[in-house]
């Protein structure tokens, strides 16, 4: 489907024109009504976005009439993920410092790449947000070019995009993923499971990347690595956790990406009799503050939460001052590794 000239003005008439639909009826799919088969509104709420169609709505405010207000994107998956309501909060705290208000907004759908979730949003964004911050980022997101098309400030925190020109701050994951094949590898672990989160999370991929290239560059092939993809959830942790320890090859050792996903390998662990570290060592990432209890005492990665949304917040200020004149922005906050009980060299080695 084409786009529009971003000059032109899209009418109802030209999306009608395009799905060979009524006027009528594309004005009652956009405002979701019931009588409308939920087809037919995807595909005019998904041909609205994508044309540029910009509803005319009483009283709408003006772009240069600030309301003081940030929308932050999370998607609903993402509220099970204890570093990213810490972050959360912190954004809440500092943007107030900085004279702002916080409107979080809940991807229904963890996908954001459903047009009809931005339509959903439109009228929100429109009267009352001077910008975003996108916390749950996918790499098949349309959200940051549609944004910013519209004139919105945007900063993704936590995830990223490659391809995309807006202003990032994420932690050094790459490096955290080496990290801890360090750690592990130097204990003497060499048969070592990856548990994941979703692989369209740069969070995900880049740790995973960072370890299987210390693991290549010490003579390890990626095709000796077991490697899982889910949430960064417990419940994805265990299910993920119980299927690798059943391995006719089992993995001594289990670099989790989050320590939400390590908090179910653990009790995976303890549902098989395996006990950690003696014949399991669990490393995770993000050192939410769970993970230092005398309790868990895991060994993880810490991931500045603080530091990230304080840089988050500034980023998104600067952004608002200066529009699209000045280049877009990368801060990659360090990273390092906690050492705590939950590793140790393999039983085969003690």
């Amino acid at each position: 489907m084409p786009k529009s000239n971003a000059k032109s003005s899209v009418r109802l008439q030209d999306i009608a024109g395009v799905l060979k639909l009524s006027v009528s009826t594309v004005s009652r799919a956009l405002v979701g009504h019931q009588a409308i088969s939920g087809e037919t509104r995807d595909a005019v709420q998904r041909a609205a976005v994508l044309m540029g169609y910009a509803a005319k709505r009483p009283g709408k405010r003006k772009h240069n009439a600030p309301t003081g207000t940030i929308g932050v994107l999370l998607s609903v998956d993402e509220l099970h993920n204890r570093f990213m309501t810490m972050v959360l909060e912190n954004i809440h705290h500092d943007m107030l410092e900085f004279g702002y208000h916080v409107m979080v907004l809940i991807d229904p759908m963890n996908s954001a790449n459903d047009v009809a979730h931005l339509s959903t949003f439109r009228p929100i964004i429109d009267q009352f947000l001077d910008g975003m911050i996108l916390l749950s980022t996918t790499s098949d997101s349309f959200m940051v070019r549609e944004l910013q098309r519209l004139g919105v400030p945007v900063v993704l925190s936590v995830r990223s995009l490659d391809d995309t020109k807006a202003d990032v701050v994420e932690s050094d994951n790459a490096h955290g993923g080496a990290e801890i094949m360090r750690h592990l590898y130097e204990l003497g672990h060499r048969r070592i499971g990856l548990i994941m989160g979703p692989e369209i999370a740069s969070t995900s991929r880049n740790r995973a990347r960072g370890a299987l290239e210390y693991l290549r560059a010490k003579g390890i092939p990626p095709e000796d690595t077991p490697i899982m993809w889910n949430g960064f959830t417990y419940e994805a942790g265990y299910s993920c956790a119980t299927q690798m320890l059943d391995l006719p090859n089992p993995v001594s050792a289990i670099m989790a990406a989050g320590d939400s996903i390590a908090l179910g390998v653990l009790d995976a662990a303890r549902n098989k009799n395996i006990a950690v570290p003696s014949q399991l060592s669990v490393v995770g990432f993000d050192n939410i503050p769970f993970s230092g209890s005398r309790l868990i005492s895991l060994t993880t990665i810490d991931s500045p939460a603080k530091e990230l949304s304080r840089v988050t917040c500034r980023r998104m200020i600067e952004r608002i001052r200066t529009g699209a004149l000045t280049p877009p922005t990368r801060d990659v906050m360090p990273v390092q590794l906690i050492r705590r009980d939950t590793s140790a060299p393999p039983s085969c080695l003690t």
